[in-house]
């Protein structure tokens, strides 16, 4: 019989996500056991190689991928090869620099630094000509070496979904597309339930959905037809201690501490799963048997 493994948000911490995933009795060799994951893979952790290897040394029928923001951000910065603030923020930047172990302004710097004195009797502008292409030379590996060619090809592959449909359940990053949503910034941005949802083909539209807050989507009603038809959304993106907190009357958890599988009777179609593994240091797994599907 098969066992599905759901989780989200793993944000590059490799070590954290393969404990958890024991924990929740995911065998490596076991046929049978299927993982669905719910995007943002990288990111903030330093083992996005170990990640990407993990996964694609599986047989592809055993991995559904969901793609989510982190994803269309990795992307974007590439297609880019300019740094914003917010890839820092995100730690998008931080998964090239992990990748090549080397940041193209850390290693002008420490070049500088390095020689700065030995040339002193030389115009400084020859020292920091010298360190601006000593820093082009590590940008450009930055943004073109194998790992990471390798990686956006994968990202780029027909291996990612948008979403995944499994009996009762449908697994997505944030949410499912919405009309209307013109800001994906917005968390609470108001949408419009889109009955043709599934077969959408329009990525602005999924990229839309990756983003904003899902259970302020859910509470809007923007879920309300599906689960009529008995439905549940199963999310990431968002930390579930603030699903508890804001939904829950009494529950008082800490970000930091606490942020396990939100689910609850008061709110059926709806579960949670992003556990803020950079502050937890765990990744959420919610297993579903063969024999619980209701289709």
């Amino acid at each position: 019989m098969k066992t599905y493994f759901a989780c989200s948000d793993i944000h590059g911490y490799f070590k954290e996500w393969m404990a958890s995933l024991n924990e929740a009795g995911f065998d490596v060799n076991n046929n049978e056991h299927i993982l669905i994951i719910l995007g943002d893979i990288f990111d903030r952790g330093k083992k996005p190689w170990q990640i990407y290897k993990f996964i694609t040394s599986l047989p592809k029928e055993r991995v559904v991928l969901i793609k989510g923001n982190h994803e269309y951000l990795l992307l974007e910065l590439v297609r880019r090869k300019c740094p914003f603030s917010f890839d820092y923020h995100n730690g998008t930047y931080d998964t090239l620099v992990s990748l090549r172990k080397e940041d193209p302004y850390e290693t002008k710097r420490k070049w500088i630094n390095k020689y700065k004195n030995k040339y002193k009797e030389v115009d400084y502008s020859i020292i920091f000509s010298r360190a601006d292409e000593i820093y082009r030379d590590a940008n450009e590996k930055l943004y073109n070496n194998n790992k990471l060619n390798e990686i956006m090809d994968w990202l780029n592959s027909s291996d990612w979904k948008n979403y995944y449909e499994l009996g009762q359940y449908i697994f997505v990053h944030s949410f499912i597309p919405l009309l209307g949503v013109d800001d994906i910034y917005k968390i609470d941005s108001p949408g419009t339930y889109y009955p043709d949802w599934r077969n959408e083909k329009n990525s602005a539209l999924w990229l839309m959905s990756t983003w904003g807050c899902p259970y302020k989507r859910y509470l809007d009603g923007s879920f309300k037809e599906e689960e009529k038809r008995g439905k549940i959304l199963v999310c990431g993106h968002w930390h579930t201690s603030d699903f508890y907190n804001k939904l829950i009357p009494g529950s008082n958890m800490d970000i930091k501490k606490e942020n396990p599988i939100f689910k609850s009777e008061q709110y059926p179609g709806l579960i949670g799963l992003d556990a803020c593994t950079a502050l937890t240091h765990k990744v959420n797994v919610l297993v579903i048997k063969e024999d619980e599907l209701m289709y």
